[in-house]
């Protein structure tokens, strides 16, 4: 207790963040004066302080000063998404967090991890989400079939809500050509069609909540491209399935 107080200062600044976040003192709109100028040096002290916080809340680090941001994402603008990341930590803390969440064993850790990938799709959150959805794609951090399922869902809902950045990060992760895509665990054009068939169906039933024109021509076409860029098999998609124009089937034996 008082002996790791004395030898690790940088570990009682960290908690002190915390408390600071959990009594709701620091918010992306109002971040603390004093935290903003903390120095973070121990990286560790960070990962060993923030893993005990509920995930939405690393993220809001991120606006408490370009050193935060630069420790949790590797970037020193929260907004920065061309600048270059650090290669001391590829993908910051933030990828770090993320994966100790799993390996995935129980029913109520899939629950609450499924809950932070619908809650970033519901905010248009396209960069948390990526993240959350990255150890997804890695065998053995989770089961197969919730891997996929959560991934289909979460582009259910990012199509519905005409987002188009979110459908982008889900097939980033999840699509033809990413990792998921080499260990058999990724979506294809059956699930493309699924998602635009619910963004219709919701635009009938809800016109009043109804995407833009624009966005669900933005949404189709990201759909489109991404699966036309695939190999799927025509043996795996639905006798309805409508395929867009130019997709290239592929004969079992060909």
């Amino acid at each position: 207790g008082n002996a790791s107080s004395t030898t690790n200062p940088q570990m009682a600044i960290v908690a002190h963040v915390i408390m600071l976040v959990l009594e709701e003192e620091c918010s992306a709109y109002k971040p603390c004066p004093p935290l903003r100028d903390l120095m973070l040096h121990d990286a560790t002290a960070v990962f060993m302080c923030l893993r005990f916080l509920p995930p939405r809340t690393w993220w809001r680090l991120r606006v408490l000063s370009p050193a935060w941001c630069r420790l949790l994402e590797s970037r020193s603008d929260p907004h920065g998404a061309g600048e270059r990341p650090s290669e001391e930590l590829p993908g910051g803390l933030l990828r770090v967090l993320v994966e100790d969440l799993g390996p995935l064993r129980s029913a109520s850790h899939e629950v609450d991890f499924a809950g932070c990938i619908y809650t970033a799709v519901h905010y248009g959150s396209a960069g948390p989400l990526q993240q959350l959805l990255r150890p997804l794609a890695v065998p053995g951090w989770s089961r197969q079939s919730f891997a996929i399922a959560v991934a289909r869902e979460a582009l259910v809902q990012a199509a519905v809500a005409g987002d188009v950045a979110s459908c982008q990060a889900v097939l980033l992760s999840h699509g033809p050509g990413s990792t998921a895509d080499s260990s058999r665990w990724s979506l294809g054009w059956a699930d493309a069609s699924k998602a635009l068939e619910a963004a219709d169906e919701w635009d009938a039933v809800s016109p009043e909540d109804a995407a833009s024109l624009a966005q669900r021509s933005a949404v189709r076409e990201v759909l489109q491209k991404s699966c036309c860029e695939g190999s799927c098999r025509l043996e795996f998609l639905p006798v309805d399935a409508p395929l867009p124009e130019g997709y290239p089937v592929h004969l079992v034996g060909a």
